[in-house]
């Protein structure tokens, strides 16, 4: 399992609505992390928005705006410096 790129606290832009769109299954989801994290239609709605790291964990994030969800390194297009 590979380290991953970004730390806490760290500001990141989520990947855009169309990357969504093109690679959602018929269950609306995107299978990241091989196939271990879905990004699923609620997540979508952060789509092109910038979001805060709050944890790092083994395999996946949460972030201080949606601490439900699972966010991975395939989800985010990049960093967002300010």
């Amino acid at each position: 399992m590979s380290e991953l790129k970004y730390k806490a606290g760290d500001r990141v832009r989520i990947k855009s609505i169309d990357w969504y769109n093109e690679n959602k299954d018929e269950g609306g989801n995107v299978w990241t992390s091989g196939g271990q994290i879905p990004f699923d239609k609620c997540m979508s709605e952060w789509c092109g928005k910038v979001m805060t790291i709050s944890h790092v964990r083994v395999d996946h994030y949460t972030m201080v705006e949606d601490l439900v969800g699972y966010w991975s390194d395939e989800m985010i297009e990049c960093k967002v410096e300010e």
